[in-house]
This record gives C-alpha cells, structure tokens and sequence, in this order.
C-alpha cells in the first residue's frame, strides 16, 4: 500500500497559513523595480530559493550575462515566447536580481555557473508594456513624467540625468536614434527588459505622431536598440511576446513578421515546458517531498493501469506516462493536464500562475482534513467550493 502524501510530503509554512493573496502569485515586474513586491518576489535570495531552475530560465541567464562578461556568445536580442502564465515575467525578474546584485545571491549557482555572472551591478532597466501610459506617461517621485518607452529606459538607467538625454525625443514621441543611446549606456554592460510588447503597440496606435503614430515609432525604436545590441558586446534586449493565439495576437503577428522581414536575428526562448511546470509548482508549494515516494507511486499506478481490465486510454500504459507520475507527484499528471490544458483553453488563463493559486487552496484544504488516506491528489480532490472560483478567475 502506498503512503499517504501527508507522510511523504511537506507543504510551505505560508500555504498552511492561507496566505493566499493574488500578490503571492502574481509577480508584477514594476512592483519588483520599484521595491514594492511581496518579500518572495523582492528579496533576491527568497526569490532564487522558491523558483524551480528550469532550462528556459538556465539558458537565458547564461545567455545574457555569458555575453556581458564576453565568457561566452551569448545572443544580443532576446525573444522569450510563451502563452499567458507560462513564466516570463519570473524569470524577467531573475535577469532584473542578478543586474542589480550580480553574483552575491545566494544559491545562484543552481541556476549558473558563477563565472559567468558579473562580479558587480551592471545597469538594468525592466519595464512591463502594460505599465506605459502613451496618453499621461508614467508619474516618478522626483517629478518626472514619462511618456513613451525610451523615456523609461532612459530614466531607469541613468535618472533624472539619464532622462534629460532623452527628454525632447520622449516630449515629442519620435524615436531616437543610436548616438543618444551610446550617450546613455555610456560602454557600460546594460540589460534591457521589455514585457508585453504587444499590449503596448495596441495602446500606441492611438497616439497620433505628426503624420504616423506613436507605434510605427515604437517598432522604430525596437529596429534601433536590436542594432545596437548587435554591434556592441555591452548591451542586450530581452523582449517578450504572447503566443499568436493570445489576446493580442494581431500586434504579435505584426512584429513578428517585421522582424523577419528585416532579416534581424534574435534567439526565441521559451521558459518554461509542460513538464517544468510540474517542478514549478511543487517547488512553490512543497518545502520537501520525498523522491522515493514518487519513484514508488509512479510504479504502482502504472503497474495498475497496464493490469487493468477497464477500457484506459493507450497512453496510461506507456511507460512514459510512469516518468510523468514521478515527475509530477503528489500531483496526478491528469491534474495538471486539466489546469494546464482544459481550462488554460480559457482566453487570457494565467496557466502557472493560475495553477499555483488553485493547487495551494487544494494543499492547504487536504493537509486541513487529513481523514483520507490520499496515495496522490487528483482531480476529485479539488473541494466542490473552488468550483466557483475556476469559473470566476
């Protein structure tokens, strides 16, 4: 007989405790610059601890500093791609840590090899595209507003000084060019973040520029910083795009074929894979669940379904569907398919960021009733009463 999860498995302190704010799993890239995050988004050394070293976020943090430190070739332009949800925004976040504290953080050596990281702060700035106002800017606390894209970065990077190199480009909505750029990152090794892109050129299109408008300037300034990026070793653009499929599909499908069209090259990453996100969400929920235990599940369930006299799916009998078990204990893989598969077809699903929220209500109600002897959590587990918020959210 197998042991029940409640043996076998240790849920987070602040899941137990319902700490289950939106905050908690929403990580917000402008809350992070500004300091105003929740402690585990905020604190580098909580963030690294509580995120899952995927391949996605690997490579991307190798890429980029590899080629800032010239220990490698990494890519000057960046592309991470991924449906809403799929962890973009988080591992945005680990570049905007380790620019601002380089290889001081602890336990980042789980997710590079140290020689590659700077020995010191390189410049950083990381805005969100659904952050920029092109009509009322965005309102510092020392007094400056700023209007377009290149405005923040300039800003970000260098401050009030830093801005005034760009004000009457970010005043009058034009796109500056290269020679103000140099003056601004001044050779020094800079990282520029850009989220939701998308979401930014459908608001720009409203913005009228002389006989243009504002994300013909836009997609302008993009052209400009890739240049840039490509003929100096001390700058790289990390951008992201939705899937083709998402809300603004219309603005991603544009860019997408501006870019091939200009013949530019760019590295597509994706985050994070299907079954990443099982080691993602276990590593934010679990403080520790046992190896041996979902090596001794995955055997038993999969020796059970190819004995079976019940008409299961061919797929339950393969022995890659026992790997999946394993990797996706104490969650059953059919959980997770439902989460990230079934309701993810919801337009604009957070697909993580949503199955963190729901699988923490789903721990903290079992480890609340632990009158079941529970091998595994599936689907029927999940208490009718969330029904509402699957619905709702």
């Amino acid at each position: 007989m197998l042991p029940s999860i409640f043996e076998t498995c240790i849920p987070r302190e602040e899941i137990l405790a319902g700490e289950l704010s939106v905050d908690l799993f929403a990580a917000k890239l402008r809350s992070v610059v500004e300091g105003k995050a929740p402690l585990i988004y905020q604190d580098a050394a909580s963030f690294f601890a509580n995120t899952y070293a995927t391949d996605g976020i690997k490579t991307l943090i190798t890429e980029v500093f590899g080629r800032l430190t010239g220990k490698s070739s990494g890519s000057p332009v960046i592309r991470l791609e991924t449906s809403f949800g799929g962890g973009k925004t988080h591992d945005e976040i680990a570049l905007w840590h380790i620019c601002k504290q380089a290889r001081e953080i602890k336990g980042l050596e789980r997710f590079a090899e140290l020689g590659l990281i700077p020995d010191r702060p390189v410049q950083v700035a990381a805005i969100d595209g659904r952050d920029l106002d092109p009509e009322n800017g965005i309102n510092h606390s020392n007094g400056v507003t700023t209007k377009t894209l290149w405005g923040e970065i300039a800003y970000q990077i260098g401050g009030i000084q830093g801005y005034q190199l760009l004000a009457g480009s970010d005043r009058s909505g034009i796109s500056p060019g290269t020679d103000v750029l140099e003056r601004l990152l001044d050779n020094q090794p800079t990282v520029i973040v850009l989220d939701e892109i998308a979401r930014y050129l459908r608001a720009a299109k409203a913005k009228q520029i002389n006989r243009s408008d504002l994300s013909e300037q836009v997609v302008a300034f993009l052209f400009t910083l890739m240049d840039l990026a490509g003929a100096c070793n001390n700058l790289v653009f990390v951008y992201s795009l939705a899937s083709a499929s998402d809300t603004f599909a219309e603005e991603t499908t544009e860019l997408q074929e501006l870019i091939r069209a200009s013949a530019r090259q760019e590295k597509v990453l994706s985050p994070s894979t299907d079954v990443e996100v099982y080691n993602i969400v276990k590593q934010r929920l679990f403080q520790s669940v046992s190896a041996e235990a979902a090596k001794k599940a995955a055997s038993e369930y999969f020796t059970a379904c190819r004995a079976s006299r019940s008409n299961l799916p061919d797929a339950c009998k393969d022995a890659r569907y026992s790997d999946a078990i394993a990797q996706s204990y104490p969650f059953h893989p059919e959980l997770f398919n439902l989460l990230t598969k079934k309701i993810a077809s919801i337009p604009e699903f957070q697909k993580t960021r949503g199955a963190l929220r729901l699988l923490a209500q789903v721990v903290r109600h079992l480890w609340g009733n632990q009158e079941n002897w529970t091998p595994m959590i599936h689907s029927h587990n999940i208490p009718v009463g969330l029904d509402g918020e699957i619905t709702n959210e």
